[in-house]
């Protein structure tokens, strides 16, 4: 599994879930082992509260933390492993007497053991004092490099009964970008419905990544004066993988659903939204156009032609040459203002649109908000992770991250983003981690994901029902963060 080592900490407690578990308790009393493996619970565990520090500490290219966290990767899976195979061989034997309750490591003599469960024995003895000394030496890095224990809570972060907004619904609190939105307002709505119109007006959003482009693309989609203008309204999400069946099926689905079920071909995809999109005059929205192939972009709008004047097409990059490919007057967003910055974060933290109520947390919300650099959202990543605490103490754990001091030609996700993972509770962590064996833009389909969730112990409960709720649970407060964030490809770049 391609998972670094900063996000160890997410499968760690699975091992402790191991060490914990009835049957191999029962078995390491059986064998005399118990001592030890208690032993290495408590290592473990003051390993585990040095976590934060050292994973904050390798993101700054701290190289000797970094090594130290591979040694450690390495070592959790092994005795994840050994554990694995210590209580798979005791039910192969559940059919054979049992010998007495002598100590596991004692010579072969005093044993009364089969000849095949001696050897394993041996061999289960040579793993554990090779790993119970790698542990020691791991015990020994972690105090020299002088890592700092964190005894505290370090998630801020509560899931939230909130329903799930689609793609194109606007967001609760839109500021700071009025005047834009009625720039695209008076551009959509400025031209008549007099006959056929071969080319369509394109409407590129330009910015970089945070700015807000798709939330402005959804306040615009959204108006009343859009629905009443158009016959058809379209969303499609792009994304770096400019698949044209993909884009034509979604934007068919808006007219016909059945219809863009039934289509196995491009051809028939783009012959049945050239039927559909013929004499109406429409809207699509292309979000998060990366693409820069100009025959790619020629072959999309083949069908949109059809349509008659007065139909256009938004699209929303952060790439000027892209934009420029479109060969249309661009739209382009600025950073927010740090007063509306304020306002936005106060909003999603507090709940309020200012700090009248809370002066104790305004000169920390500022100082947060200087951070963002005027990015909406990394003004709401944060201010969604402290939504739930008004503790001066969690707010000032954010605001001294040492993510904030690495360069920004090391990082390719914003740290605000960055910081809500590593904030995450450490069971939605290790699922959310687990994400990364799958390619960009990837379908996961939920109930499988569950599934191998619950298959390779991600899942906290023990009968199979509370575990699907369980997975379930997890699933939906995963998505509701993701959505938070703004993108699904957050999934894919925090592992890059």
């Amino acid at each position: 599994m391609p998972i670094a080592e900063v996000f160890l900490g997410a499968f760690l407690q699975v091992l402790f879930d191991r060490l914990a578990s009835h049957e191999l308790l029962k078995l390491a009393q059986h064998k005399g082992i118990d001592a030890l493996l208690k032993n290495w619970e408590k290592k473990l565990t003051s390993i585990d509260q040095v976590l934060i520090d050292a994973e904050d500490r390798q993101l700054t290219g701290d190289r000797g933390v970094k090594l130290w966290l591979e040694d450690l990767r390495n070592l959790v899976y092994d005795m994840e492993d050994l554990l694995d195979e210590l209580v798979t061989e005791s039910a192969k034997n559940k059919s054979e007497a049992e010998p007495s309750k002598v100590p596991f490591l004692l010579p072969s003599c005093c044993f009364n053991l089969s000849s095949r469960a001696f050897m394993f024995d041996r061999k289960m003895r040579s793993k554990m004092e090779e790993m119970d000394n790698r542990l020691k030496d791991i015990i020994t890095r972690k105090d020299i490099m002088r890592l700092t224990e964190y005894n505290g809570q370090r998630s801020a972060y509560r899931p939230q009964n909130l329903p799930f907004p689609t793609t194109h619904l606007t967001e609760e609190l839109f500021i700071g970008r009025e005047n834009k939105k009625m720039e695209i307002l008076e551009l959509l709505t400025g031209e008549e419905d007099d006959g056929t119109y071969m080319d369509i007006k394109k409407i590129p959003i330009v910015g970089m990544p945070g700015l807000g482009k798709t939330a402005l693309a959804q306040q615009v989609f959204n108006d009343d004066r859009v629905a009443n203008y158009f016959d058809v309204k379209a969303w499609a999400c792009v994304s770096d993988d400019f698949d044209v069946f993909s884009i034509t099926r979604s934007i068919l689905e808006t007219t016909n659903p059945q219809l863009a079920r039934e289509c196995k071909t491009l051809n028939s995809l783009q012959d049945e939204l050239t039927k559909n999109l013929s004499g109406k005059k429409f809207l699509v929205v292309l979000d998060d156009l990366w693409d820069k192939n100009y025959e790619n972009w020629i072959f999309l709008l083949k069908p949109f032609r059809s349509g008659v004047k007065g139909s256009k097409i938004i699209v929303t990059t952060r790439d000027r040459e892209v934009a420029s490919m479109v060969d249309a007057q661009l739209i382009t967003l600025e950073v927010l203002t740090l007063d509306y910055c304020m306002e936005l974060f106060a909003f999603h933290a507090l709940g309020v649109r200012n700090f009248n109520h809370h002066p104790n947390l305004e000169v920390l919300g500022r100082k947060i908000v200087e951070k963002c650099k005027g990015l909406p959202l990394a003004v709401k990543a944060l201010a969604g992770l402290l939504r739930t605490t008004n503790n001066p103490r969690e707010w000032e754990d954010i605001l001294n991250s040492k993510i904030w001091d690495i360069p920004e030609d090391r990082i390719n996700v914003l740290p605000a983003l960055k910081l809500s993972y590593l904030h995450l509770p450490s069971h939605l962590k290790r699922c959310f981690a687990y994400c990364a064996i799958f390619p960009k833009d990837y379908e996961i389909q939920r109930d499988e994901l569950i599934c191998w969730w619950i298959a390779e112990g991600l899942v906290e409960a023990k009968e199979a029902k509370n575990q699907w709720n369980a997975g379930l649970n997890y699933f939906n407060d995963l998505v509701q963060l993701i959505l938070t964030w703004g993108s699904l490809r957050v999934i894919t770049v925090i592992y890059l």
